[in-house]
Order: structure tokens, then C-alpha cells, then sequence
């Protein structure tokens, strides 16, 4: 029991660090395209974004190990996610669901089973998602493992604002014209797929960064996909992080995309939520 108590503590520094891990600026949309891209560089990029997935479903089951606030926490739970429309993870102890997360292209919905409560916003109410600049594509990609731009849904749209560097194995691709933030991700050349996105802020005595990396990749429909992913954020007072592991990775779609909160339970505020987090 107490393990789940703590648990339910650690559902809102969850989606804290998943939106420090997307942030973005509107700017960026209006930012000059920097470098062009020679044809060899187009030619790594189409590549790349052909070894996309095609299905419009991705479901599997998860072991998720989240470290922070100088504590580590162990839970497992479904990984569920519809292209364009909704990233769901379903968390469980003991064999019971106890929290869920929920992000889609209008809003964000934590639900906490334990103590029935839950939070339903739109990003724009809720004052920490929109200090830290969440945009729902950018999350959905690092989840897919793909290329993104935050503040652009269509990235085909913005190549030519990313540079190449080629070193031994690995190919870099970097955007470094947004205002605030530089974005790096390390692909393998050979096989065009992301290994690592790292997103550094440009300024700060001790620049905020943010390092997600993929592992263990399988074949899904045709398709590399990687079944380890982890997310470190240093430069924030302490360094956090999680990690997780999928198994049983396919393309179900045959599962409800969207949660119905039951009406026992109550709404909160997000603020509320974050302000008890921060002062654990």
C-alpha cells in the first residue's frame, strides 16, 4: 500500500518531465531556415523518414523505472499510442491500474485511481505545460522515434533548418537557429534510425538539457522500432530521469483511444497537483 501511495505522488513529476523533454517556442515557426541541405543530405533524410512507421497504431507492455527527487520507482503498465491523436500509458501495481496519462493534440488528462481524482485541461490552462512550451507532436515523436520540429506538425515541411555531419557510424543532424533551444539527433548512418535526441537550452549558467535515447530496436511491420527508451533531464536543481522497456510491441488497434473518467472521481487542478509535488 505504501508503495502505491508514493506512487501516486510521482504521477505529476512524470508528465512534468515529459513536458520539460518538448519544450518549443512559437518563434520558431517564423525562424529563417538555416544551411541548405546538398542532395546527398536530402536523399539520408527521405531515409529517414521512410523507415517511419506506417501502421497507425503502436501498443505494448511496459516496465517503467522512474528516478528522481533522489528516489528510484518501479511500475508496469500499456503503452498505447494512435498517430495524431492520443500517447496513453497505463500505469499498474499489483496488477492494478492506478494511474494513467493521456495526452492528445487539445489537452492533457492525468488520472490518479488511488485517491479518484483526476485532471482534464487544455495545455493552454494549465500554467506549467504552457511555461514549458508542450506541443503534442513533438512528444508524439519522441515516443515514435522520429525527426520533429516543435511548433511544426509536418517536418518534411523544415528540412532544409537542419544541418548534417557525418563522424564514423553515426550521422548528426542538429537545428540550432531556434532562439532558445539547439536540437541534436544522433542517427546510424547505415541503418537511418535515431539512437539519441538531445535538446540543450542556449542559455543559463548551467544550460537545462534534456538527452531521450533508443535501444533494442525490433522489427515492427516492416520497420525498426526501437523497444528500450529513456529520458534524462540534467540543469533543473537535480538530476531526473526515467526509463522504460516495451514488450509484446504491435500494431493493435482495436482499444479505446480516448478515457472516460468515472463521475465518482474528482477534478483538480494541475497547478494544485504540481505546487504539492514541489514542496515533497
Amino acid at each position: 500500500m505504501r508503495k502505491i501511495k508514493n506512487f501516486v505522488k510521482w504521477l505529476p513529476l512524470l508528465v512534468l518531465l515529459l513536458t520539460v523533454s518538448c519544450r518549443s517556442s512559437k518563434s520558431l515557426t517564423d525562424t529563417a531556415a538555416g544551411g541548405g541541405a546538398d542532395r546527398q543530405t536530402e536523399a539520408y533524410f527521405a531515409k529517414i523518414l521512410n523507415n517511419a512507421q506506417r501502421a497507425k497504431c503502436v501498443t505494448g507492455r511496459m516496465d517503467l523505472q522512474l528516478n528522481a527527487l533522489g528516489n528510484n520507482l518501479s511500475v508496469s503498465g500499456q503503452l498505447r499510442m494512435k498517430r495524431d491523436e492520443v500517447v496513453q500509458l497505463s500505469l499498474t501495481l499489483l496488477g492494478f491500474e492506478v494511474g494513467r496519462l493521456e495526452f492528445a493534440p487539445g489537452e492533457v488528462l492525468i488520472i490518479d485511481r488511488v485517491n479518484k481524482q483526476f485532471v482534464r485541461a487544455p495545455y493552454s490552462d494549465v500554467s506549467f505545460l504552457q511555461a514549458a512550451g508542450l506541443d503534442f507532436y513533438a512528444l508524439q515523436a519522441l515516443f515514435w522515434n522520429e525527426l520533429f520540429i516543435p511548433g511544426q506538425r509536418d517536418v518534411r515541411q523544415q528540412l532544409k533548418r537542419f544541418g548534417a555531419s557525418e563522424s564514423g557510424s553515426h550521422t548528426q543532424l542538429t537545428i540550432t537557429d531556434a532562439p532558445k533551444l539547439d536540437y541534436s539527433f544522433l542517427t546510424q548512418t547505415a541503418e537511418a534510425i535515431i539512437n539519441q535526441v538531445t535538446v540543450t537550452a542556449k542559455e543559463g549558467e548551467t544550460p537545462a538539457k534534456m538527452v531521450w535515447t533508443y535501444d533494442k530496436f525490433t522489427q515492427l511491420d516492416g520497420r525498426l522500432f526501437p523497444t528500450t527508451m529513456s529520458c534524462q533531464v540534467e540543469g533543473l536543481g537535480k538530476t531526473a530521469g526515467f526509463s522504460f522497456t516495451l514488450s509484446r510491441v504491435n500494431n493493435e488497434s482495436g482499444w479505446t483511444t480516448r478515457t472516460t473518467v468515472s463521475s465518482r472521481y474528482q477534478e483538480r487542478k494541475a497547478d494544485e497537483i504540481l505546487k504539492r509535488l514541489l514542496s515533497m
